[in-house]
């Protein structure tokens, strides 16, 4: 009687994303199973952009994908949810369900992605767990002995207290998966980040999940093509085969690929890609900021276009370092110029003080956030950031000397030579000037105060009417820029 050889599957090791909210300890988790010092390096402590990394336990791998939690990252926070196999929800025990907490679980229920929720921070004095597990059933995560069977570990990820207990589950849940996969299946390869690199050129992180990438390969994605020049791990080490669960950096794309885009092979899609870098110059508006936007990766410029009011006009915006060209752009345009993790060199900023352009470069999401919206506010309410000194109508108009001298009664606080004015007319129009000369009588004053009648000149010579109003002001300090 014949017998059937029927080999046994093989199982790759799972894709893993960490989410939660920021600052709750994602990459200090991250950071203490791969027993390395990733979090010590984020700049503002928050992760700028998903990382992919492997770590070994019990002599099998997993592979962790490390989304950011600031509100801004939403998209690349749910792409890490498509991704992945697993998940682990952290949540801070002492801080419980927040913003990035809630749209986390939003994803997590829309992907059916399978996770575990990770209450940290258990070394806090006086903490109490069963706050947040009542909390997230409000969400409706019911957790083990809150109505469900959704695991929960109570860990420290500043002490590894519970780590270990998290990655048994991880890889039982893993078992229960079933992940198996055939190396000679067509390659899916999801892009978790894209970006310039100074020395190496188009830089670009994914994750296999089916297939394999070996060197010499011709790929493509449905913006961009692709002829695997080298392979490097989580490591930075050099590579020649990524099989699948694996993450790996790729060199040898022609342009930027779009982050979330799957890499195939060449013959997958029909075609040719259609190449878009940067999204298309826009004609200024008067009546919005205008802004010229780089970034240093994709993920970011995603993130950022994604948080930008309604009252910011977006002149253009591309992945890259800050260049003359932009400087020239943003003059033509009236844009100031925004760059997040990016460089100017010399002669950039040279040429932007000649052509009176701003530049402002960050590598905290939320301080770039925060400067737009300093701007907006002030771009609808242009005396928000002001403090009224002084207030005065206008009486009558004296010509001397074809000098526009403005009898005016000060109706409230003072005012003093070289102070900042508006003067606003009837219609609503407001002009601005400075105080040049007050005068009582045939005396020269250097201020003059409530209930006073006196002459004020201005400077530059305006179109003043009687019943005009006059407002002396000052700014805020504390809303500088």
């Amino acid at each position: 009687m014949a017998t059937t050889n029927t080999q046994a599957p093989q199982f790759r090791q799972p894709i893993i994303a960490i989410l939660g909210h920021v600052d709750h300890g994602k990459t200090s988790l991250l950071d203490h199973i791969r027993t390395s010092h990733q979090a010590a390096k984020e700049i503002g402590g928050i992760t700028q952009s998903i990382g992919a990394y492997e770590a070994e336990y019990q002599g099998k791998f997993l592979t962790f994908i490390d989304t950011p939690g600031h509100a801004a990252f939403s998209k690349m926070r749910s792409r890490g949810a498509e991704v992945a196999d697993l998940a682990v929800l952290v949540i801070a025990a002492d801080d419980g369900v927040k913003p990035q907490t809630a749209e986390s679980i939003k994803y997590l229920h829309a992907s059916k992605t399978p996770f575990i929720v990770a209450l940290n921070k258990m070394d806090k004095p006086g903490v109490i767990p069963d706050n947040a597990k009542a909390q997230l059933t409000e969400h409706q995560v019911f957790v083990e002995g809150y109505g469900g069977n959704i695991p929960v570990v109570e860990i420290s990820a500043k002490t590894g207290a519970g780590v270990s207990s998290l990655l048994e589950n991880l890889l039982l849940m893993a078992e229960l998966e079933e992940l198996d996969y055939k190396e000679e299946a067509d390659l899916s390869a999801p892009i978790i980040e894209a970006k310039r690199d100074m020395k190496r050129g188009i830089l670009v992180s994914a994750i296999v999940r089916a297939g394999k990438i070996m060197e010499g390969d011709s790929l493509r994605t449905a913006s961009a093509l692709l002829k695997v020049k080298a392979l490097f791990n989580d490591l930075n080490l050099p590579i020649h085969t990524v099989l699948p669960g694996k993450p790996c950096q790729i060199l040898g794309f022609k342009s930027l690929p779009e982050v979330g885009e799957l890499i195939l092979p060449n013959s997958s899609l029909p075609g040719e890609p259609e190449i878009v870098e940067s999204s298309p110059i826009l004609e200024p508006s008067e009546n919005k900021l205008n802004v010229v936007l780089k970034a240093g990766s994709l993920g970011s410029l995603e993130a950022i276009r994604g948080s930008l009011a309604a009252e910011i006009n977006l002149i253009v915006s591309a992945s890259g370092d800050i260049t003359e060209s932009d400087v020239l752009l943003a003059s033509t345009t009236g844009s100031i110029i925004l760059g997040f993790e990016v460089k100017a060199n010399s002669s950039v900023t040279k040429l932007a003080e000649t052509e009176g352009v701003t530049i402002k470069q960050y590598s905290i999401i939320y301080e770039l956030l925060e400067y737009l919206e300093k701007k907006v506010l002030r771009l609808l309410e242009p005396t928000i950031d002001e403090e009224e000194l002084g207030r005065a109508k206008i009486l009558k108009i004296f010509e001397i000397n074809a000098d526009r001298i403005a009898g005016c009664l000060i109706e409230s606080g003072k005012f003093e030579v070289g102070d900042t004015v508006h003067v606003i007319k009837k219609d609503g129009e407001t002009k601005n000037a400075r105080i040049k000369s007050i005068r009582v009588g045939k005396e020269e004053l250097k201020s003059v105060a409530t209930g006073k009648e006196c002459g004020i000149l201005f400077f530059p010579k305006l179109d003043l009417r009687e019943k005009d109003t006059i407002i002396s002001y000052k700014k805020n300090k504390s809303l500088d820029e």
